[in-house]
């Protein structure tokens, strides 16, 4: 009895019971349209969750070169068989289904749940999505927009490396809107955008570093961000030269020559430095809050 207990708990814990995407890195496209329907099939009966998928999806579109034709109800059956093996993909054409009424009538829970599954198990569009569908909300299916559900893809989405939620996230946590206000953490997702060369972030990171936000105000870093940033934050460097020695100016520079070099973004800017700094002497420098503590 133990052991009974012991292999079902094995297999709701494993990797395709709970998300998993069955063509992670492939080009599903191309593998949906060379494949062997007939021979798909009978591999989909005997519990091929990559057959199922296929399967699903030729009938759910039709497949012209293996003479199969669109029919909606086996489609959603076979799609569901791979849906309840864990298949990401599954779930996200699942959520097309009752997103437009594909032989069904069109359900906005069905849509939510497949659609948040399939976002769940790794499919990154279907994350944004619902990163959209919970900021507009959806009049079409009268989905209301969702706050909860909103900064919940937002943070999961920004912990995907998207670095528009990175920002927005910051955002959030600055204003304090729909999460208790906290700048440190507002300073650390602006910071990680910084790393990904997010321009506007950099931008944003400038004001932090020229206000004393979080960190100790340091007008070098602060020139050095907007340095970055460039375009619209050349206003903001600018006011923040006027407060600056030519030494603290010529660090500054010579500290955004050596991001540029190290992370291999060369702006277009640094060809009118006044400035041609040598970098090769320059400690590494940290722009973590700790280090200015």
């Amino acid at each position: 009895m133990i052991k009974v207990v012991l292999v079902a708990i094995l297999l709701a814990l494993s990797p395709l019971a709970q998300a998993e995407r069955v063509f992670e890195g492939e080009k599903v496209v191309e593998i949906f349209n060379s494949q062997d329907f007939e021979a798909n099939l009978a591999k989909a009966e005997e519990g091929d969750v990559r057959a199922q998928y296929l399967v699903g999806a030729a009938y759910l579109y039709g497949l012209e070169a293996q003479e199969v034709e669109v029919d909606h109800e086996q489609g959603r059956y076979w799609l569901e068989k791979a849906a309840d093996q864990g298949a990401a993909e599954a779930y996200s054409e699942l959520a097309r289904i009752y997103r437009s009424g594909m032989g069904v009538e069109k359900d906005a829970s069905k849509y939510e749940e497949y659609l948040a599954e399939a976002g769940e198990r790794g499919m990154r569009s279907r994350k944004l999505e619902l990163l959209d569908l919970y900021r507009d909300g959806d009049p079409e299916l009268n989905i209301e927009p969702d706050e909860d559900k909103y900064i919940y893809w937002l943070q999961v989405t920004a912990e995907d490396g998207l670095t528009i939620s990175m920002e927005n996230l910051a955002v959030r946590y600055r204003q304090g809107r729909g999460v208790e206000r906290d700048l440190e953490k507002s300073f650390e997702w602006i910071m990680r955008a910084v790393e990904l060369d997010e321009l506007s972030a950099q931008r944003m990171a400038g004001e932090y570093y020229q206000k004393g936000m979080v960190v100790e105000q340091d007008l070098v870093k602060a020139y050095m961000m907007y340095d970055l940033g460039g375009g619209p934050g050349i206003e903001a460097k600018q006011a923040v030269a006027e407060r600056m020695t030519e030494e603290q100016i010529e660090e500054a520079i010579a500290r955004s020559w050596q991001w540029q070099l190290e992370h291999g973004k060369i702006r277009p800017s640094s060809n009118g430095y006044r400035y041609q700094p040598d970098v090769s002497d320059l400690e590494p420098l940290s722009l973590t809050p700790e280090s200015d503590q």
